[in-house]
This record gives structure tokens, C-alpha cells and sequence, in this order.
């Protein structure tokens, strides 16, 4: 049961810090588009919609995402002034949150293993005492 608990939190710790790290990635590369990210979102929001949308959506709702996509874009052009220089801190932020999310997940991994501990404690001790 312990190993079990152990391989559960590694493998969550290593999803953790994988998103965490391709998110910090994606982050540097917004941040180093600057300006040129607006242009970039402006011709995103002028693509054909791909027939295959067909399928999942009707007509309708998938033009009222295209819509959406344009609104956002409109406002991002208003806000990205101000946005631009804050996208430095973005990454550094994100490794911060991971920090906190591994030392909760360890935390809770501790706690995991001494009830665990606890429990065969207590399976053992009843069983040596209905055993006389």
C-alpha cells in the first residue's frame, strides 16, 4: 500500500511539473512575441472554420465561437500595452505555484504513509488479540 501511494505521488509530481513546465515554455514564447502576438491572433480569428466542426457543433454555435475569438482578440489589442511588459512574470509565477502544488502533494503524501503506518498498526494489534 505504501509503494502504491509512492508511485501514485511520483507519478502525479511528474504530470505537476511537466505541465507546469510546458506552460512556463509557452509563456516564454508569448512573452517574446511582444506586440507581434496581436497580428498573430488577428489572423487565428480570420480562419476558415474546418469542415469537421460540422460534425461536433452546428453552424451557429461555432460562428458564435468565431465571434467570441474576435471579441478577444479586439480587447487584447486594447489591453496589450499594458499585458506585454507583465508577461515576464508569468513563468517565474508559474514555477512558484508549482512549488506549492509539490509541497502540498508531499504533504499529503506523508500523511498517506503514517495512516497507512497506523492502520497496520492497529490490524496487527487486533489480530494479536483476538489471536489468545
Amino acid at each position: 500500500m505504501k509503494i502504491a501511494l509512492a508511485i501514485g505521488t511520483l507519478l502525479l509530481a511528474l504530470l505537476w511539473t511537466g505541465f507546469i513546465g510546458l506552460s512556463a515554455a509557452l509563456a516564454n514564447w508569448v512573452a517574446g512575441q511582444g506586440g507581434d502576438l496581436q497580428g498573430g491572433l488577428q489572423t487565428i480569428a480570420q480562419w476558415p472554420l474546418p469542415p469537421w466542426i460540422a460534425l461536433w457543433t452546428d453552424a451557429g454555435t461555432a460562428e458564435a465561437v468565431r465571434a467570441t475569438i474576435v471579441w478577444s482578440v479586439e480587447l487584447l489589442a486594447v489591453a496589450m500595452p499594458w499585458i506585454t511588459p507583465l508577461l515576464g512574470w508569468v513563468a517565474p509565477l508559474l514555477w512558484v505555484i508549482w512549488a506549492f502544488g509539490m509541497v502540498g502533494l508531499v504533504v499529503l503524501a506523508a500523511v498517506g504513509l503514517v495512516l497507512i503506518g497506523r492502520m497496520r498498526k492497529r490490524a496487527r494489534f487486533a489480530g494479536a488479540r483476538y489471536a489468545d
